[in-house]
């Protein structure tokens, strides 16, 4: 608090070229000494209706000069104590607030300022101490300030020298200068790290966009990949789903090739026994023509054994159309490996048949000659031997039961031929689908050419998205590289700022309460004004019914005979010790006690030349004045009804 007050008395000082003054270990215990002696004496300088106080304690602060080797001033302030009027317009206290280290050094500058520019009823005395002007300049000054147990300021002003301490060990005080160069350099640095701030937010604003478009270009080219990577790891499986095909087709083939050989081998065996059991058909046909002719000149009863002839002849073209049916199905069959083996034994079945219907057959014909040679006989016979032409006749008639029986087994070989046209038509399907399976076999080197520059371009599309993922990677590290470092940029930037904000916040704040000291002075200003009329009417009311008189050595007395000391007379006016008007100089004595003190000092012998006044009892009477119109400036509104 003292370097505050030091720093503020010495921008008084420098401005009107005085002597600057100092603080020391040995100023504050002088101050702490006289205003321990207040609270301890519990003086109350302005009073609870600031009319009634004490004013300066001038017997303390002579015990504290002479016991400490000095002579000082003093300055005294209402400062945190304020008073407002009740109803019938008297004064009285208010309550102190609670006070923060800012309250007291707002109230200890507004004292100051009132001291300074509203002194004159105490004849400037507060601020010529200040200023250390006339008969008020101490030399070298120390100064220490406290404030007592009723809230009012103590300015306490020393002289100091060698031979006292009082200026050994001086602190250092704050320069003003220092403090604005501070400020504007702190509202410099602010702005220029408003500036770096904007910037580096620029920077960050543009490596965050590149960090955005590479992490796009990474995504994109990680999704590129991958889709590519899919492409190729089907590309590589249905390459090797065709070659496994191919290979396992080919085998199919070959086996399908041996097979076809085989039963074309066995197809050319078994065509030219086909075609020798149609000789031995054409050969038992003839022969059965001829018996048949034979049998019609011998006998008309031959005619039976020749119809049922004929009957097995049609029955053997029949067989022979199917035989030529089936010989046609089995070419057919040379295209479908798969069933190949399957119809080489139904071929070998349907050729044991027709070979047992042949040795039927022939058997048939041997039967059917030998019955031509009996007819012949009988031909020869007919005439002398009736009994052998019955004979001839009942052969005949086994030989038909042997064709019936031919007959019979004929029907069964053409129902076993159906069956076999049916397992036919199930081995063209079969053989179709391996047709088509052939067909996509022989086209599977085109596929596998195509998926081979299908995995050739997924494999030059992989290589650039491999090369762009590094080039994205590689952007990607530097732009996360300048990130960091304008992070780092930024985070000095934000702490520089913070620390300019912070000076500056200080320095608004200052500011703002110096304004707000500036403008509640002025109100303070008005409302003393206001009540200096206010008093000046009622003292001057008041000092009309109340008379003092005047010794012949210039001493004021009152109606009741007592001495009035620093009271003054000006005129016809009578002024107190703090320059109020409190009274009117009569004539003559008004009362007995009056004119008896006035006898008595009037009597005295000593020379009429006045009292010698200490300095300090002069000082205080003079600043007491302006302490309590000070009280006033913290004044709050009268209380209305």
């Amino acid at each position: 608090m003292s370097l505050f007050v030091a720093d503020l008395i010495n921008q008084i000082r420098q401005q009107f070229g005085t002597q600057k003054i100092i603080i020391t270990p040995k100023s504050l215990e002088y101050a702490n000494k006289i205003v321990a002696g207040y609270n301890e004496e519990n003086w109350d300088a302005f009073g609870e209706h600031m009319t009634d106080g004490k004013s300066h304690d001038d017997n303390l602060i002579d015990k504290v000069d002479n016991n400490m080797h000095t002579s000082g001033l003093e300055n005294l302030g209402g400062s945190l104590q304020a008073w407002t009027w009740d109803d019938d317009g008297n004064l009285y206290k208010l309550p102190i607030e609670k006070q923060t280290m800012d309250s007291m050094k707002n109230s200890i500058y507004e004292t100051i300022l009132a001291m300074m520019f509203d002194d004159a009823y105490s004849g400037w005395g507060h601020a010529q101490t200040f200023i250390g002007y006339g008969v008020y300049n101490l030399g070298k000054t120390s100064v220490g300030v406290d404030f007592d147990k009723f809230g009012y300021s103590h300015f306490e002003l020393a002289s100091a020298y060698n031979q006292n301490g009082f200026d050994s060990n001086p602190y250092t005080l704050p320069s003003t200068s220092e403090l604005t160069s501070q400020l504007n350099q702190a509202k410099s640095d602010l702005e220029k790290s408003k500036a770096n701030l904007a910037q580096t937010n620029n920077d960050l604003s543009e490596t965050q966009n590149v960090l955005v478009n590479a992490k796009q270009a990474l995504n994109t080219a990680q999704t590129d990949l991958a889709n590519k990577r899919t492409v190729l790891n089907n590309a590589k499986k249905f390459v090797a789903d065709a070659q496994n095909k191919l290979a396992s087709d080919k085998q199919v083939q070959q086996q399908a090739q041996i097979n076809l050989q085989a039963v074309t081998a066995d197809l050319a065996t078994k065509q030219e026994n086909v075609e020798k059991a149609q000789q031995a058909v054409q050969v038992a046909e003839n022969n059965q023509r001829v018996a048949q002719d034979e049998v019609t000149v011998a006998t008309n009863n031959v005619n039976q054994a020749q119809q049922a002839v004929q009957t097995a002849q049609d029955n053997l073209n029949q067989t022979q159309n199917d035989l030529n049916k089936l010989n046609q199905q089995l070419a057919e069959l040379q295209q479908a490996p798969e069933l190949l083996v399957q119809a080489k034994q139904q071929l070998a079945d349907a050729q044991s048949n027709l070979q047992t219907a042949n040795d039927n057959l022939v058997a048939k014909k041997n039967e059917l000659n030998k019955a031509t040679a009996d007819l012949a006989d009988l031909k020869t016979q007919l005439a002398t031997n009736q009994e052998n032409l019955t004979k001839a006749l009942a052969n005949l008639a086994q030989a038909k039961s042997g064709l019936d029986q031919a007959n019979k087994d004929l029907a069964s070989s053409k129902e076993k031929l159906v069956s076999k046209q049916t397992s036919l038509a199930s081995a063209k399907s079969a053989l179709a689908e391996a047709q088509a399976k052939l067909t996509e076999l022989q086209q599977a080197p085109q596929t596998l050419a195509k998926a081979k520059e299908t995995l050739d371009q997924a494999n030059k599309n992989l290589e650039i998205a491999k090369e762009n993922v590094e080039k994205a990677q590689q952007a990607y590290d530097e732009a996360k590289s300048n990130n960091d470092v304008a992070q780092k940029d930024l985070e000095d930037a934000k702490n520089s700022l913070a620390q300019v904000q912070e000076k500056q916040s200080q320095a608004q704040s200052a500011y703002d309460k110096a304004m707000k000291a500036y403008n509640d002075y002025l109100k303070a200003q008005q409302a003393v004004k206001d009540a200096e009329e206010k008093a000046k009417a009622q003292a001057q009311a008041k000092a009309e019914h109340t008379y003092f008189a005047q010794t012949a050595n210039g001493k004021v007395v009152d109606e009741k005979g007592h001495i009035m000391v620093g009271y003054s007379v000006k005129g016809n006016q009578v002024f107190d010790v703090q320059s109020k008007l409190v009274g009117t100089l009569a004539q003559t004595s008004t009362t007995r006690r009056m004119v008896n003190t006035v006898k008595q000092e009037n009597a005295k012998t000593l020379p009429q030349t006045g009292d010698k006044q200490n300095n300090n009892t002069t000082v205080g009477a003079i600043l007491v004045g302006l302490s309590s119109l000070l009280g006033l400036g913290a004044l709050g509104k009268r209380k209305e009804d």
